[in-house]
């Protein structure tokens, strides 16, 4: 398996993402129902687990995937310190195949790392390997020329453009899509990232 370029970040005893959780987390709780807190979720590309944490705290049965050795231990010793049973899966999302159904698909500034020409057919089995009524949330990075390349930006990363998330989803309800540039401080340097984020239920 290939190594993840976090892997000397979550190598250090400090959380590189930190360990609160994101908005795009909390927003796909407050659209999930309910009486299905007890669903199943699949956090792709978790790093150190601070949104998988966050949704095991509201009570789903989460699969954490990670590439990164450390970032799968960091999930473990975060979940165990939490008293949350996660189930961390160290594996590469690109080669993943998934066995199982889930109420929620959802990755934090992950997808990134999908090849261009090999993303239509994953987003195609997410959505398959999705329940009726569930839901998939994403963000995703996406091309501005008038953004600066941030610090820690890999050469196996590729941008998205604007409405890729939403024809990804034309055949799914589309509760939330927005795109919007944020601040960010991840490689001890101040900068932006143009971001694209939706949240989509199968109906």
């Amino acid at each position: 398996m290939k190594k993840s370029p976090y892997d000397a970040e979550y190598n250090q005893k400090e959380y590189y993402w930190g360990l609160e959780h994101s908005a795009l987390a909390e927003m796909t709780m407050t659209m999930f129902d309910k009486l299905k807190y007890d669903g199943r979720l699949l956090d792709i590309g978790s790093g150190e687990g601070r949104d998988a944490i966050y949704f095991a705290k509201c009570g789903l049965r989460v699969d954490a995937l990670e590439i990164s050795s450390p970032g799968i231990e960091k999930i473990k010793q975060y979940s165990y310190s939490e008293g949350l049973p996660i189930h961390a899966l160290h594996t590469n999302m690109i080669d993943y195949e998934m066995d199982n159904h889930y109420d929620i698909i959802y990755s934090m500034g992950a997808l990134q790392f999908l090849p261009i020409e090999k993303r239509q057919n994953h987003f195609e089995n997410y959505k398959k390997h999705t329940c009726l009524g569930g839901f998939n949330a994403h963000l995703v990075f996406v091309e501005k020329p008038f953004i600066t390349l941030a610090p820690d930006w890999q050469k196996n990363e590729f941008f998205y453009r604007s409405g890729d998330l939403a024809r990804y989803y034309y055949d799914w309800q589309i509760i939330y899509c927005e795109e919007q540039i944020v601040d960010c401080k991840s490689g001890n340097s101040p900068h932006q990232h143009a971001v694209s984020s939706i949240i989509a239920k199968k109906i």
